[in-house]
């Protein structure tokens, strides 16, 4: 993603680095020279730029500095443990800055670059496994009914106004972030709202936003390939309330699932937070809840009454899915704390007609029902297939599979959960990326028991397969990849949409 700016800044090195706070070092060389961009990338470098040195995972930006001399950087900024081995860089006309922690030093460079352009939006951070993206679209149709120009960071895409970029990663790198804020900002967005990754908040990009709220959907496994361990995971997700309690903002307010247990974790330390914690939930007490016994989903949507904070509320979704309550209830929350009245947030829940790849329904000319949706978590299928379950429906059959060169832990338990709620699973391929597909599989039918299921590695075979299978009230559910309309397989992207083949097929 690149967003082109409708105009350019320069600013002085030495003036960059105060307004950065003392995040880096001038180690080498003049604080003179101009800055006219901030890169991560040394192919992005042109005359002028600040090219930061970040160690990723699959390369260290510290071995691209000469490129980036080479076409112009007026600075580099360097691991300051790794000084002595550019201690000749000054020489070839670069200033030389070192920090502790280049990651960090990108984030607070890039935001001082760019004003600080979340402190004066209001930015809303929506952190979970599962439902952010559902949860983002609905406070941003709720934001727009309350009269607010609204902008949307996450996994779908980057959208505002009438322009819309494809999402690389569900939250950017952070120079990236704020370049985005900076255009937003420019073109008189008013309300910011962003999924955040855990990703992305172990890895600092958001470290420099000012947020007003901060919302924690749920956790269940996912992504262990990266954080290694359940409460590493958890400790990332939990840093957004930190960086919500270092915002500048005023009338800041947290927000958490009182059902999940580690929502429940994060409400018990409230004390800890310079704002006020609010919970929501179906089960557990909380100041935002539905009425019991009000809640009915079908294929048409999912209506309830709320119990609290306003009793017998009707509100009535076009979106189907009982996993859509939690969503609802949570961007409630959020948008009546940053001001949002009551109607405006019911109009706001009803005008929403969809959310792309989740819940997407297809009927086909034999009287049966396709639901195409995102699930890729145990939790996410589980709960998808519960809600599958309770419509009406003579059988389910489910196709997923699993995502290459990622958490394999949550293979065998996503093979559960959709034996359990089925009655025909067709094991396939998802984004197999460099592993073997065949291992792929093979670790998710660790997980299925019985005899109902079928394996067809070729995800088209297996979506004609079940829409072939199908007779009149079935529910065929393809899982896994939503709103993709690409597969990855080896280290090439090829088009692939499962809402496209299902209806050629169809």
């Amino acid at each position: 993603m690149k967003i082109m700016l409708s105009n350019k800044i320069r600013m002085p090195l030495a003036a960059l680095l105060r307004e950065a706070g003392g995040i880096a070092d001038l180690y080498a060389g003049s604080g003179t020279a101009e800055i006219c961009s901030i890169e991560y990338d040394s192919r992005s470098v042109r005359k002028g730029s600040l090219f930061v040195a970040v160690e990723g995972f699959k390369s260290d930006g510290h071995a691209y500095i000469g490129a980036a001399v080479e076409k112009g950087a007026a600075a580099v900024l360097i691991a300051r443990e790794r000084t002595h081995d550019f201690s000749g860089l000054s020489a070839a006309g670069a200033g030389v800055l070192a920090a502790q922690d280049p990651r960090k030093a990108l984030s607070r460079l890039s935001a001082a670059f760019y004003g600080f352009p979340s402190r004066s939006m209001m930015v809303i951070g929506v952190t979970g496994t599962n439902g952010k993206t559902s949860v983002t679209y609905m406070l941003e149709s709720i934001m727009r009914r309350h009269g607010l120009n609204t902008g949307v960071i996450g996994t779908i895409n980057y959208r505002w106004g009438n322009r819309s970029y494809p999402a690389l990663n569900t939250t950017p790198e952070s120079k990236d972030l704020q370049e985005t804020l900076y255009r937003m900002k420019q073109d008189g967005i008013a309300v910011v709202i962003m999924e955040a990754s855990s990703h992305a908040l172990e890895l600092s990009r958001a470290n420099d936003i000012d947020f007003d709220a901060a919302v924690f959907t749920n956790l269940t496994g996912d992504h262990l390939d990266f954080h290694h361990d359940f409460e590493s995971y958890f400790y990332a997700k939990k840093r957004l309330f930190d960086l919500l309690n270092a915002s500048r903002k005023k009338g800041r307010c947290g927000i958490v699932n009182a059902d999940d247990r580690y929502g429940k974790e994060i409400y018990l330390i409230k004390n800890q937070y310079a704002y006020p914690l609010k919970s929501f939930g179906v089960d557990a007490e909380s100041d935002y809840m539905p009425e019991k016994g009000s809640v009915n989903n079908s294929i048409r949507g999912l209506s309830f009454r709320l119990e609290r904070p306003f009793p017998g509320l009707p509100i009535n979704l076009k979106l189907p899915g009982r996993f859509q309550l939690y969503n609802a209830i949570a961007a409630f929350a959020a948008a009546h704390q940053m001001g949002a009245a009551g109607d405006e947030i019911t109009a706001g829940l009803e005008e929403l007609s969809s959310v792309p790849g989740r819940f997407d329904v297809l009927t086909a000319a034999k009287g049966f029902t396709v639901i195409v949706d995102y699930a890729h978590t145990a939790d996410a299928l589980s709960k998808l297939l519960k809600s599958v379950n309770e419509l009406d429906h003579r059988r389910i059959i489910t196709v997923f599979g699993c995502g290459g060169d990622r958490d394999r832990s949550k293979r065998p338990l996503m093979g559960r959960a959709a034996e359990e709620n089925s009655d025909l699973v067709i094991v396939t391929s998802d984004n197999p990326r460099t592993e073997d597909p065949d291992r792929i599989i093979r670790d998710i039918a660790a997980g299925i028991t019985g005899e109902n299921h079928e394996i067809l590695p070729d995800r088209e075979e297996a979506i004609a397969r079940a829409l072939s299978s199908a007779e009149r009230d079935d529910i065929v559910v393809i899982a896994g990849k939503g709103h993709e309309d690409y597969q990855i397989i080896g280290t090439e992207k090829i088009h692939f949409d499962d809402k496209e083949v299902a209806a050629r097929y169809l």
